[in-house]
């Protein structure tokens, strides 16, 4: 359970001359739950919150510890790119603004195919850090979901990519895609769609054996 392992993870006390650090379990989950708001802010322009694991895993780390521990707060993206204008989002909203400008966008996605399986692992990030959002903060809507889906494996031209140039990269896409509707965070349009990720996942088998 993500909430849990979060809160077990992050339950310690460091000190001493060598400051180790001591499990003090459920220390940390006592100032969770008094929590009221969280605000993780950003202040590079050249990165997003689906970029790297660290937004994520604090972000979705926190919010899935909160609803483990029955809370609810308040979860801020604070963009502060101009200091002058720092522009609050939530969580949804944030993402949402991501996606739309990068992840399926049409200059990103033709930028990666150019860049072989470095291309393809950058999509399966993409769409790993997008999940992982939709897990624990319940706060991706199944319409962006889609829209990645389409943009990166409804695409013949973009599948055909990934699967030719990182086979693993696309298994593990299709894989991702398979849990988030056997989560029911995310209903397809169409019915085809369970049935076009199990083939991909055998397709990839097959080009890596």
């Amino acid at each position: 359970e993500i909430g849990r392992a979060y809160l077990d993870a992050t339950s310690h006390a460091y000190g001493g001359a060598e400051g180790e650090a001591v499990s003090v379990p459920g220390a940390f989950a006592d100032r969770v739950a008094e929590a009221d708001l969280l605000v993780h802010t950003g202040d590079d322009p050249g990165r997003d919150i689906l970029e790297g694991s660290a937004d994520v895993a604090f972000i979705g780390g926190f919010s899935a510890a909160l609803a483990a521990l029955g809370k609810n707060a308040d979860v801020i993206v604070l963009d502060t790119t101009d200091p002058q204008k720092p522009k609050p989002r939530s969580v949804g909203e944030a993402v949402s603004r991501v996606v739309r400008a990068r992840a399926v966008n049409p200059r990103f996605i033709a930028g990666q195919m150019r860049h072989g399986p470095r291309g393809a692992s950058e999509f399966a990030e993409t769409v790993d850090r997008l999940l992982g959002f939709a897990e624990t903060t319940l706060a991706v809507s199944g319409t962006l979901i889609e829209a990645v889906h389409d943009a990166y494996l409804g695409d013949p031209e973009v599948r055909a990519f990934i699967l030719r140039e990182n086979p693993a990269a696309a298994k593990f896409i299709a894989e991702r895609f398979l849990s988030a509707r056997r989560r029911g965070l995310w209903y397809p349009l169409r019915n085809s769609v369970d049935d076009d990720l199990a083939a991909l996942i055998a397709e990839a088998q097959g080009v890596a054996a």
